[in-house]
């Protein structure tokens, strides 16, 4: 009797086993067949030169954290948080959840309705620096002791930044018509006076040679290069793509480790690349609308992570991610999970960055929803931080000191060991998030 008893939880045990394996098995296989639409890299009926921007050598690449581990479940049951594999919206089922990182205020605050910076970069002492979007600003980050500071002298007009490997950082111009230099040893800030006008740069990357490659955001797309072994600064004015797009205006550059460097549009539906020869194209494929159309902002910022040898595009109002295959140029769209979509504001993302989990996150912009994608599978999920923005206060508004959700909860972030520093924008108080 007892030996029957025994004999049958054995077999039920057995049963209980197989079903989740077969449920984790599904699971897996959720949004990871997914096809790469499109071919190969032409530059047929563009025409564009490289005139005094292009040069030859063997590929520099950046590199990536590595990709970490994968989640292999669907689900997060918590209140606030949907976790779903790519277009499949919330499951109760939490399959080998993964954690999401701790939500810190930084210490000190820095006043003021506006956005106050789209820029960091670290120096090697371990300050963050951070110059003034359309306000005097150059702002400190401590991360050995989590607390900001203004300082009394500041600059304007900058927005991104490429960090080189001459040992500098550079500040992009956007309305302003130097590039601003952080020495990363000595953690010192110059300007260097290049353009006539504002060139309304947003983002760049360093191709071969130490030529850092700045597509405008402006109607008429221009390619300006800086050489940092000579201070040259070149441009091209590219013919527009076959398809045909009434603004071609790009904010955000990756490179990969060939030394090639890919751009989406930001209006228009195109993918832009620049070869390790310094030679500008199209990419051939379908067009990239993340799920919207007309003046709706689809793309900002582009995310190499070389353990896929992929590019990663989050939108700011688009409602899916652009993946580029940079080992054949083609390309696909992941859609986010509509229980997302349904609660998020508009406005979602600054610009994304690849944290030390090895998932890809946005970062807070009008909203204190957070969305991530795993490079390996494209399983999405996404979480709502509105409780420790409110940090004890009756609203996520008085927690963060947020004046205008136009103004932005933060900007552009820097991966910092296990920690993730996110910029000032339209709050008093700056954000950490630990891993």
């Amino acid at each position: 009797m007892f030996y029957s008893i025994i004999r049958k939880l054995i077999k039920s045990l057995k049963s209980s086993l197989k079903k989740m394996e077969d449920l984790e098995d599904k699971a897996s296989g959720i949004g990871v067949g997914s096809s790469s639409v499109g071919v190969g890299s032409s530059s047929a009926g563009i025409g564009s030169s490289s005139v005094g921007v292009g040069s030859s050598s063997a590929g520099i690449g950046s590199s990536s954290a590595g990709i970490g581990s994968s989640s292999a479940g669907i689900g997060s049951s918590s209140a606030g948080i949907g976790s779903s594999s790519v277009g499949i919206g919330s499951s109760s089922t939490n399959l080998n959840s993964h954690s999401w990182p701790t939500f810190k205020y930084l210490d000190n605050e820095i006043v003021g309705n506006l956005t106050k910076t789209r820029t960091m970069a670290l120096d090697d002492n371990g300050t963050i620096h951070s110059l003034g979007y359309k306000s005097d600003m150059h702002i400190e980050t401590d991360t050995s002791t989590d607390s900001i500071k203004r300082n009394g002298v500041g600059y304007k007009g900058f927005i991104g930044n490429v960090e080189a490997s001459d040992g500098y950082t550079y500040f992009l111009p956007a309305y302003q018509t130097s590039i601003g230099k952080l020495g990363r040893k000595t953690g010192s800030i110059t300007l260097e006076k290049k353009f006539a006008s504002c060139p309304q740069i947003r983002s760049g990357a360093e191709g071969n040679d130490g030529i850092i490659y700045m597509p405008s955001y402006t109607k008429t797309l221009h390619i300006f290069s800086y050489n940092t072994n000579t201070g040259e600064v070149a441009s091209i004015t590219p013919q527009k793509p076959s398809r045909y797009t009434f603004c071609n205006h790009i904010w955000g550059a990756a490179v990969d480790k060939k030394g090639e460097i890919y751009m989406p549009q930001v209006l228009g539906t195109s993918v832009a690349k620049i070869d390790k020869f310094g030679i500008f194209s199209y990419l051939d494929g379908p067009p990239a609308t993340s799920g919207v159309s007309g003046w709706t902002h689809k793309y900002v910022g582009a995310i190499y992570v070389e353990a896929v040898d992929k590019v990663f595009c989050l939108p700011r109002q688009g409602k899916k991610i652009l993946i580029i295959n940079c080992a054949d140029d083609t390309y696909e769209e992941v859609d986010l999970p509509e229980d997302y979509l349904a609660v998020a504001n508009k406005n979602k993302n600054f610009h994304g960055f690849l944290a030390p989990d090895g998932w890809i996150y946005s970062a807070f912009w009008a909203d204190t929803k957070c969305f991530r994608i795993n490079p390996e599978t494209y399983e999405v999920q996404w979480k709502d931080y509105e409780h420790e923005f409110m940090d004890g206060k009756p609203t996520a508004k008085e927690g963060s000191g947020i004046m205008s959700l136009g103004t932005g909860y933060s900007t552009t972030a820097l991966v910092k060991g296990s920690d993730v520093y996110l910029g000032l924008a339209g709050t008093s108080r700056a954000i950490k998030l630990e891993f």
